[in-house]
This record gives C-alpha cells, structure tokens and sequence, in this order.
C-alpha cells in the first residue's frame, strides 16, 4: 500500500468515525396507534410522548384515520423506552399548506399542553407498542 492510499483510508476511518448513532440518544422502540376523540377518529394533528425520564420527545402526526407512528431522532424510530406524558394537539391546513393549531377544538385544553395533561403511555423496548388512545371531551 503506498503512503496515499494509507493516508485516504486514515482519512475515510476518521470521517465515518463519528458516522453512527450519537452517545447522548437513549434507546428507542417502534410506536403506533390511533387517536380518537369520544369514540370517533381524531381526523388531524400531532401527538407527542414527552418521556419522564428526561431525552428528547417523540412526536407523530395524526391522520385522517386517525392513525399515528412515532418519531424521535430519526423518520419511525418510536419513541424513548420508559413512561411518558401524551400531548395532542389539533390542527388544520392553512392555505399555503403548513398546519395551524386549531383554537376551537373539542379536544380538552389539558390534553394540549405538557404540564396539564393526565394522557400517559408506557413504551416497551420488546413487543409491540400499538396504542389506542379515546380522548373524551
């Protein structure tokens, strides 16, 4: 091997060095299920797990099915394994496309913020973590 072959392949070892999962991201594990509101299908919004251990939350838009998967650092990696404070907040479509929090909502205003709302779940790191949430007005 000549001195800049070895040198490239110092250099691609270094680079992909830091190429895997930061040490600070806590264990995660897949997140779905359905929100529902008295019954029928919450049919827009976001839900989010807010862990009590501390870490980052898990955030999850709801469909018009009412169906939701969670991410936290990456496109459907679930959540932080351990016990977890549920927010969900409504929103619909602006004219441009971007969502908009719906003031009016028939979803209770504890339900909506962190430090008010009595929705909790707990996330499993083996099984599956399919959740069905019914909200009553």
């Amino acid at each position: 091997m000549n001195i800049r072959s070895g040198l490239l392949l110092s250099l691609v070892a270094f680079l992909c060095s830091g190429c895997g999962q930061p040490d600070d991201r806590l264990p995660t594990a897949r997140v779905s299920g359905t929100v529902a509101l008295d019954g029928q299908p919450l049919t827009a919004g976001n839900i989010m797990f807010f862990p009590d251990s501390g870490g980052k939350h898990a955030v999850g838009m709801i469909g018009a099915d009412g169906a939701f998967h969670l991410s936290t650092y990456e496109s459907g990696d679930g959540a932080v394994v351990g016990k977890h404070k549920v927010v969900i907040q409504v929103s619909h479509g602006s004219p441009d496309g971007t969502a908009v929090p719906q003031k009016s909502s028939q979803i209770p205003v504890k339900y909506t913020q962190r430090g008010t709302t009595t929705l909790t779940a707990e996330i499993t790191a083996e099984g599956e973590n399919q959740l069905n949430l019914n909200v009553l007005p």
